[in-house]
């Protein structure tokens, strides 16, 4: 099985629906069938539909092929599969069969008199040739499938979050590929799924010729620009060693060549620079050296900004802590470390000027880092100004300042990565909305892990602005409005009292508000890439976001 990190979404039933015994929302007529099948490839092609796709997204197609087709409500989760199949198929045909993984069910196989155990992953076919497991079983292995023999949902999240799959054929019951569907969609795995006719949990059937003709989907054209998140971040890891660094960055040797070097190499996600890295390559740029030569300086220099900006904020905000050290102006005293941060900045635009892109490339980047760079600020600034007047804010001035403090740099991180690529305006539009959203997403979940101590900070006693805090306010009443409302104005909270904000806030259910908004912004981000049309993009920017903010949530609420 490949161990490489698995790439894009695959298949889904309406929520709540379940097939009735004996009467399988599955049409039993193979003529009708495939007619129904031919039906959703012709309407995909004509729309031009590119996945992933949203669950709103197969809802519309699936109401809209049935309503244009005559076909009837009850074929509503089967159109839905039929559609997400048509859209991935000739994507999945380029990656390679030993880069497949085929999913069967146990129940195909008569149970009371099948011999085969079970292991962690499945069952352990004997080729007794009681049914047809062991055919297509055969035959997936000689085309070089990895064959797993299990319930599809319990096995698909297995193997989606290990990454050791990049594309799926499954074949299971629409009730086991709407539970698998969440894992599947979030991290945009490539599929193709093959309903069962009945449910049940033995003797089960499946159209075998559509199972075999999902195994040998191949085509001529390997797909070539391929990439994993987690391969791209291997790869950027030489890039932030102290040698590396002290050769890219301009040698002036002394002291604060030397803070910078040494702060720029400490830990950290990396995100910016990844997310730099990673739209270009999915943009079709970066494959030739010279390309990535170009790139790891854009790269760099969008670490050199983030890494200023924690400088800058850990001095503002007094923070002692970060990456589980102390921060720089603890370190080396304050005068030193704003100068390093300055140099910081210096260098991060020198770098764009000096990285030999075109020079209107040049031209465009340094505009997009410079009008992030003063957004970034006065997102800042906003900050700064209440902590010198505190007082009670709404969660919509929170999130405002999250917006302004956190979303810049996601958008300067892939806008330049997109000018490097030759990305035009329209791609610059989506990059802009979706950065705008997962940077307020991931803000609030930063929110959350501070708030409950979990964070390298905690924002009750740090005086900070607080989105648990002012969602709490707003819902509070008498003595406990009182006690929430002090801790945005005192900074002599203890842990006692900060443990007791936190016990009022989740009894007021604003930790589930706040959960609630982070989905809400999460689904606002893959909302705005919805009309990408270039699926390598697409396929990233949805592993972003589960990167970044993990799995979907069951239901998105409303803002």
């Amino acid at each position: 099985m490949s161990k490489s990190q698995a790439t894009v979404l695959t298949y889904h039933t309406k929520a709540g629906a379940q097939p009735v015994h004996g009467s399988s929302p599955v049409p039993q007529d193979k003529t009708e069938r495939e007619r129904m099948r031919e039906i959703t490839r012709e309407y995909v092609q004509t729309a031009g539909i590119i996945p992933p796709l949203r669950m709103e997204e197969l809802e519309q197609h699936a109401r809209a092929v049935g309503s244009s087709a005559g076909i009837g409500a009850e074929y509503h989760d089967f159109l839905l599969v039929m559609i997400n199949n048509a859209a991935w198929q000739e994507y999945l045909m380029t990656i390679p069969c030993n880069r497949r993984t085929l999913l069967l069910p146990p129940c195909l196989r008569p149970r009371e008199s099948c011999p085969a155990a079970f292991d962690e992953f499945g069952l352990l076919c004997e080729q007794c040739g009681g049914c047809i497991i062991n055919e297509l079983q055969a035959e997936a292995e000689q085309l070089g499938y990895a064959v797993l023999i299990a319930e599809g949902t319990s096995i698909v999240n297995t193997i989606v979050e290990k990454g050791m799959v990049d594309a799926v054929i499954g074949v299971s019951c629409l009730a086991s590929l709407e539970a698998a569907f969440p894992t599947l969609a979030a991290k945009a795995i490539p599929g193709i799924a093959i309903p069962l006719l009945h449910d049940g949990c033995n003797k089960t059937s499946v159209d075998v010729d559509w199972v075999r003709q999902a195994m040998h989907l191949v085509s001529n054209h390997a797909h070539t620009t391929r990439m994993t998140i987690s391969e791209l971040r291997k790869d950027m890891q030489s890039w932030f060693t102290t040698e590396d660094l002290a050769l890219m960055l301009k040698p002036v040797p002394g002291d604060t060549e030397t803070i910078s070097v040494d702060w720029l190499a400490r830990g950290g996600k990396r995100w910016r620079p990844l997310l730099t890295v990673s739209i270009a390559r999915a943009l079709g740029n970066g494959q030739s050296a010279e390309q990535t030569a170009v790139i790891k300086k854009i790269a760099l220099a969008v670490e050199c900004f983030h890494k200023a900006s924690l400088i800058h904020d850990d001095i503002e905000d007094n923070d002692a802590v970060r990456y589980g050290e102390e921060t720089p102006h603890r370190e080396y005293g304050m005068p030193r470390a704003l100068n390093a941060g300055d140099l910081l900045v210096g260098e991060g635009y020198r770098l764009i000027g000096t990285s030999g892109a075109r020079p209107e490339a040049i031209a465009q980047m340094l505009a997009i880092a410079s009008e992030g760079h003063c957004t970034l600020c006065h997102g800042q600034g906003e900050e700064l100004a209440w902590s010198a007047r505190p007082q009670v804010l709404t969660a919509e001035q929170v999130l405002r300042i999250f917006a302004l403090k956190t979303s810049p740099a996601f958008e300067v991180a892939l806008r330049l990565g997109a000018v490097c690529a030759g990305a035009d305006a329209g791609m610059h539009s989506i990059l802009t909305a979706f950065s705008q959203s997962l940077g307020i997403a991931y803000q609030i979940e930063d929110d959350l892990q501070d708030f409950f101590a979990g964070g390298d900070t905690d924002d009750i006693r740090a005086l900070r602005p607080s989105l648990l805090l002012a969602l709490a306010c707003e819902r509070a009443t008498g003595d406990a409005r009182t006690r929430v409302k002090h801790a945005w104005f005192s900074a002599a909270i203890d842990k006692e009292q900060a443990q007791e904000i936190r016990h009022i806030a989740v009894q007021l259910g604003a930790e589930e508000r706040a959960r609630e908004l982070r989905a809400f912004y999460r689904h606002k981000a893959l909302e705005a890439v919805q009309d990408v049309r270039t699926i390598d993009v697409k396929i990233l920017l949805y592993r972003l976001v589960y990167k970044i903010l993990g799995p979907d949530p069951d239901k998105i609420p409303e803002a």
